[in-house]
C-alpha cells in the first residue's frame, strides 16, 4: 500500500471496496453455482479475522482436510448477529467446490491491505463489522427472492397444468419453460447426462447447438419463437442433427410459419412444450390420478434441483404444493 501507516477510516474503506470487488468477481466466475457459497466463504474468513488472525495464513481459515473453516451453525450465528435468522446454507458452503477458491481470493485481497504499522483491535473490528454486515445483506437479498407459488389441480390434463405454470411465471416464463423441459428429459432418461445451464447463458457463448442435446437430437425451447432461432435449427440440420423446437401451444402457428420461411418446416419437429412434458407425465403415471400427482411432484422437485444448481435467481424455483402425492 505504500507509506508508513493508514488511518482506520481509510483501512475500512479499502477493505470494504475490495470485499465488494471480490464478491462480484467470484459470482461472475462461477455463476452456475449460485452466490451463497461466496457469502459463506467471506463471512467465515472475516470471523477468523475477528479472532485476531490478520494477516491470515492458510492454517487460520483452512482445515487439515483442505476445507474452509465454516459450517451451517457458524453462518447462522453470524447472520443472526445482523438480524437474519432464516436458514441459509446447511453446511455453510464447506463442501461446495468453489468455497476454497473464493476464500483464498478474499484472503489474498485482505492480506495485501495489511498496513506496515499495527492496527488497533477496535479499528479492525469496525472494518470486519461493515464487511460482514454487507455480506449478510446479500444473504437477505438472496433469501427474499421468493419461490413461485402455484395451485395445481390434478383433475386437469397435465398439459394444461404445465400451461398454468408457464402462464403464472409471467416474465420468468422462458426460464421456467427451459428448466421444465430439462427436468422432463432428466426424468425420462435417467441414464443420460442432460445438460443444465442458466437461462441467461447464451448458446453462442458455450458453442452450444441448442438448449439440450439428446444423442442425435437438438432441442430448442422458447416461449417467443424468432427467425434467428429457426436459422439455428437450419444450422443444426446442416450439421447432421435431428431437431425439435418446443414452444407454447399459443405460438405453434408462428413457429411453423418461421420454419416454413426457411424451407425447413418438413424437417423440424415443432411441438407444444406443454404437450411434450404433459404426455410424458401422463404415461409415467399410467393415466392414474394419484400417480399423476406423484409424477408431478417428481417433476417439480427435479426442476427445483436443476434450477438451484445453475441459477443465482432462486425466484425461478417453484414451491411444490402439498396436494401432490408423495412416494
Amino acid at each position: 500500500m505504500g507509506g508508513r501507516t493508514v488511518t482506520p477510516e481509510k483501512l475500512k474503506e479499502l477493505m470494504v471496496s475490495n470485499m465488494e470487488a471480490w464478491y462480484l468477481e467470484e459470482v461472475a466466475r462461477d455463476a452456475g453455482s449460485g452466490k451463497r457459497y461466496v457469502v459463506c466463504a467471506g463471512l467465515a474468513v472475516l470471523e477468523r479475522m475477528r479472532g485476531g488472525h490478520f494477516p491470515l495464513s492458510d492454517g487460520d481459515y483452512i482445515t487439515s482436510k483442505n476445507q474452509v473453516r465454516t459450517s451451517g451453525p457458524l453462518i447462522e450465528k453470524i447472520l443472526a448477529r445482523y438480524g437474519e435468522t432464516r436458514p441459509y446454507l446447511r453446511e455453510g458452503g464447506r463442501t461446495t467446490r468453489g468455497t476454497r477458491t473464493a476464500a483464498d481470493g478474499f484472503v489474498g485481497r485482505l492480506n495485501a491491505l495489511k498496513p506496515e504499522d499495527e492496527i488497533e483491535g477496535a479499528d479492525l473490528e469496525d472494518a470486519i463489522d461493515e464487511m460482514q454486515r454487507r455480506l449478510c445483506a446479500k444473504a437477505t437479498e438472496d433469501l427474499n427472492e421468493e419461490h413461485m407459488r402455484i395451485d395445481i389441480d390434478v383433475d386437469k390434463p397435465v398439459s394444461q397444468i404445465i400451461d398454468d405454470i408457464i402462464t403464472a411465471a409471467g416474465t420468468k416464463a422462458g426460464a421456467v419453460a427451459q428448466h421444465l423441459v430439462g427436468a422432463k428429459l432428466a426424468i425420462k432418461f435417467p441414464d443420460l447426462s442432460i445438460e443444465n445451464y442458466s437461462y441467461t447463458t447464451a448458446d453462442q457463448q458455450l458453442s452450444r447447438a441448442g438448449d439440450f442435446r439428446v444423442n442425435d437430437t437438438i432441442f430448442h425451447v422458447t416461449v417467443a419463437p424468432t427467425l434467428a432461432l429457426f436459422q439455428k435449427c437450419a444450422e443444426n440440420l446442416r450439421n447432421g442433427f435431428r431437431v425439435t423446437a418446443l414452444t407454447t401451444a399459443k405460438r405453434i402457428a408462428l413457429a411453423d410459419s418461421l420454419a416454413d420461411q426457411l424451407g425447413i418446416a418438413n424437417r423440424v419437429a415443432v411441438k407444444s412444450l406443454e404437450g411434450f412434458i404433459g404426455q410424458n407425465i401422463e404415461e409415467l403415471a399410467r393415466f392414474a390420478k394419484p400417480e399423476v400427482g406423484r409424477e408431478l411432484r417428481d417433476l417439480l422437485e427435479k426442476y427445483n434441483e436443476r434450477v438451484e444448481s445453475v441459477e443465482t435467481n432462486h425466484s425461478f424455483m417453484i414451491d411444490v404444493p402439498d396436494n401432490l402425492g408423495r412416494r
